[in-house]
């Protein structure tokens, strides 16, 4: 299968070939792109237009406490917990679930934890920060496999920070050349979302938000020509794993966040059909792993 684009970006995408629903659980969007480029106010985006399409949408926590509240515990805490301690224990309870769920994840999907692990253990970067990435991984696994089983068949995940994203954090420092068959190698062992967006602006437009918005704790040290060499090759990491999916048949759009005005970004998602085609598709009626 292939996607359906136009050349030079995501204005005007029809529904690509492999926008079908995997399963009869929920839609799952992942977000990709260089730091800077806006996936957070896309993903925002995204939710408002898949609500406007008849789906219950939301990112991991928007959604966290409702799904935690589904569980045997979860409706514990509802009956027995006083209403100004609710809100805190579903945190803490999602934390715990996703911490299973990884363990779980990590069962599921030997190999590619098992190329994490390794990839990282060769990266010329400090070790703290070595650790940092993998948790975080280790996070993601979780809370992904625990906001998919327990989501139904109108409900859409939207993750800005996903699998295909965590690319950039597993293959990109200031310190190394990108890796293009590591990151290829990872993204042939992912979990395969119904639908891709790549949020893509400017080098320039990348740097200076993110220097506006402020660094990341763990990039703060960095120089200014090091901080423009990581995001330099972030954006390479970002078009290599895109490339990919593409080959493998991923569903993926692309939008340009390259500083033009809001509505115009509306304007641009709205045209992207397969958001209406996912809430007009009758789900397949398949029982979700639990």
């Amino acid at each position: 299968m292939s996607s359906d684009r136009p050349p030079g970006g995501g204005r005007s995408v029809g529904v690509p070939r492999a926008a079908v629903r995997r399963s009869g659980g929920p839609l799952v969007v992942e977000l990709i792109g260089t730091p800077g480029a806006g996936k957070t106010t896309m993903s925002r985006e995204i939710v408002r237009l898949l609500r406007e399409r008849g789906l219950e949408a939301g990112t991991p926590v928007d959604v966290a406490r409702d799904h935690a509240a589904r569980t045997a515990s979860g409706r514990a805490f509802a009956r027995l917990a006083p209403a100004r301690l609710r809100r805190g224990l579903l945190w803490q309870l999602f934390y715990a679930l996703a911490t299973v769920n990884a363990f779980r994840f990590g069962r599921e999907h030997r190999a590619l934890v098992r190329h994490v692990r390794i990839g990282q253990r060769a990266r010329p970067i400090p070790r703290r920060v070595r650790r940092h990435i993998r948790y975080w991984f280790f996070q993601l696994g979780g809370r992904h496999r625990f906001l998919t089983t327990t989501a139904n068949d109108r409900e859409a995940l939207v993750f800005d920070d996903g699998f295909l994203h965590r690319s950039v954090h597993l293959h990109t420092s200031h310190l190394e050349e990108p890796d293009a068959d590591r990151v290829t190698a990872y993204v042939d062992l992912l979990p395969v979302p119904d639908l891709v967006v790549v949020v893509s602006a400017n080098h320039d437009v990348c740097e200076r938000r993110v220097r506006e918005r402020g660094v990341w704790a763990h990039s703060r040290r960095l120089s200014g020509p090091e901080l423009s060499c990581y995001l330099a090759n972030a954006e390479r990491v970002v078009h290599t794993a895109v490339q990919r999916a593409r080959e493998r048949g991923w569903a993926v759009v692309e939008v340009e966040n390259g500083g033009r005005a809001l509505e115009q970004i509306r304007g641009d998602l709205r045209a992207v059909e397969a958001f209406s085609a996912f809430a007009a598709i009758p789900p397949m009626r398949t029982e979700a792993v639990r």
